[in-house]
């Protein structure tokens, strides 16, 4: 059986991923977290609905009272559990993996992600079979409607990929019900014609419907649309730190920005213009849930991960939504006459990752080593500043058997050395310390 982690449970099915896993982890969560109301929802992939007859059921036998909200998209079940004060919610997704994954995310109250370690092992089978279940539909589309129902759009030209995912049930209403002309590709449920994370797909033919319509803007979703990647009304992709750097500049301009989250991997141009405005940063370690610890503890008006583009606006949800922040950033768009008009104002830098293949057990050596630099934070793996305009960041994986390297530089040149220079020093390292 796979385990829960941070982003849930997650598997291929049949291969490492089975019904007895689901069954465990439900009754796990139930008995846990004393959960007696349950919201549930799934994505598109063709084992879902299989899993979700097996998640009913074993809710329905723990005396739990469920609101089945059908084929939605993650946000929709936390916002469901937020403002219906339940105690749970399950979404049946694996997110932005292959179609061949699925999974479970576990919501508890307030409308939050659940903590591996708040799962305990030990399970009481109630069977009491008392259970009800009522289909709704969920509150989440109307609600969004609601906050921006003030700023209605004035013919917005907006492209889509819905990548087969969720947002093939509703995402277009919205849109057009908020004053803009949509263009869709992938609009078939289930059905998924490109890689599922936007982020690791060209998006081509993305690229082509923005260019073939004159869009302003295009966006592209995952199958659980809490993953955004944007495009430009040039067809380009723009980095994921910008997609945050998005809601933060929104709800900067809307309601003012006093402090916010943001993970430690994300850009030094997330991190001069909170500086810019004067707003307090607290610096979280990679990782959703860290993100929303931080905004939760220190109260945070919005956190995010740069790395990859998440947004965490928790006066409406408390997870990374996709939707939310595609329609802030329409507004922008309509607002600065365009998606890099809205960057007009920002200090550019260039980013790359690479993945070193090694045990990661092997970063203790590598830390050992740079944490004797100055300059350095260890709030996750180990982060190296050597200038104002330049970090480098290394962590060992959590899910892979590597250690991750980023680096962040004023030009493309300066952070291929940066890579290059760390990368050996790391492969080093490792040699040294087994020889």
């Amino acid at each position: 059986m796979v385990g829960l982690t941070i982003s849930g449970l997650r598997g291929i099915i049949g291969e490492d991923l089975f019904a007895n896993d689901i069954l465990e982890i439900v009754y796990n969560f139930v008995d846990s977290a004393g959960i007696n109301s349950c919201v549930i929802g799934r994505d598109t992939r063709s084992t879902s609905d299989m899993i979700h007859q097996v998640v009913i059921s074993c809710l329905l036998s723990e005396g739990c009272n469920v609101e089945d909200l059908g084929v939605t998209s993650t946000p929709s079940v936390f916002r469901h559990v937020k403002k219906n004060d339940l105690d749970g919610g399950i979404c049946i997704t694996s997110s932005h993996n292959p179609k061949e994954w699925n999974g479970l995310k576990l919501i508890v109250r307030p409308g939050r992600i659940i903590k591996p370690e708040e799962l305990r092992n030990k399970i009481n089978k109630n069977n009491v079979f008392t259970g009800t279940k009522r289909e709704l539909e969920t509150c989440y589309y109307e609600d969004l409607i609601e906050f921006f129902g003030n700023e209605r759009f004035h013919g917005l030209k907006v492209a889509m990929d819905l990548g087969g995912g969720a947002a093939c049930e509703f995402v277009r209403e919205i849109f057009v019900k908020l004053g803009c002309k949509v263009h869709i590709i992938n609009d078939v449920s289930g059905s998924f014609n490109r890689i599922i994370d936007p982020t690791e797909d060209s998006l081509k033919s993305l690229s082509k419907l923005i260019l073939d319509n004159q869009c302003d803007v295009g966006f592209a979703f995952d199958a659980d649309v809490d993953r955004l990647v944007i495009l430009n009304e040039k067809g380009e992709k723009i980095p994921p730190d910008f997609s945050l750097l998005s809601g933060i500049k929104y709800i900067e301009q809307k309601f003012g920005l006093k402090k916010a989250a943001i993970s430690i991997d994300s850009s030094l141009s997330i991190i001069n213009y909170l500086n810019k405005i004067n707003c307090e940063i607290i610096t979280t370690p990679v990782g959703e849930i860290s993100v929303l610890e931080k905004i939760q503890s220190e109260g945070c008006q919005l956190g995010g991960e740069g790395s990859s583009g998440g947004f965490i606006y928790p006066d409406f949800n408390l997870c990374r939504d996709g939707i939310l922040l595609a329609l802030m950033v329409s507004k922008l768009v309509e607002m600065n006459g365009s998606v890099d008009n809205i960057f007009k104002d920002i200090e550019k830098f260039k980013q790359k990752r690479i993945k070193i293949k090694t045990d990661p057990n092997n970063f203790i050596f590598v830390k050992q080593e740079f944490e004797k630099m100055q300059d350095i934070t260890l709030i996750d793996g180990i982060k190296i500043s050597p200038n104002k305009d330049s970090w480098v960041l290394i962590r060992p994986s959590n899910t892979e058997k590597c250690i991750r390297l980023s680096v962040e530089a004023k030009n493309d040149n300066d952070a291929s050395e940066l890579i290059k220079k760390f990368e050996n020093q790391i492969n080093n390292i490792i040699t040294n310390s087994s020889s």
